[in-house]
């Protein structure tokens, strides 16, 4: 699936994986909010939790960051 920012690949790859903004935000220790925030392009995840991203959804840092690669099925 091709996804225009970076808001919306996290929100595609949590949905995918049947993840709810709030086990999301225990996950990463952070609030409901923030990934509500990076979910709306309201403000960007530093690099640091783009890399736990990656790992976490098994993504390349290249599908988040740019969103042109495909993911891990």
């Amino acid at each position: 699936m091709q996804t225009k920012t970076i808001g919306q690949r996290i929100r595609y790859l949590r949905v995918r994986n049947s993840m709810t903004q709030k086990t999301l935000a225990e996950i990463l220790y952070v609030s409901e909010s923030t990934i509500s925030g990076w979910e709306r392009d309201r403000v960007e995840p530093s690099i640091l939790f783009i890399v736990k991203l990656s790992t976490l959804f098994h993504a390349s840092l290249n599908y988040l960051i740019i969103g042109n690669e495909k993911i891990t099925p």
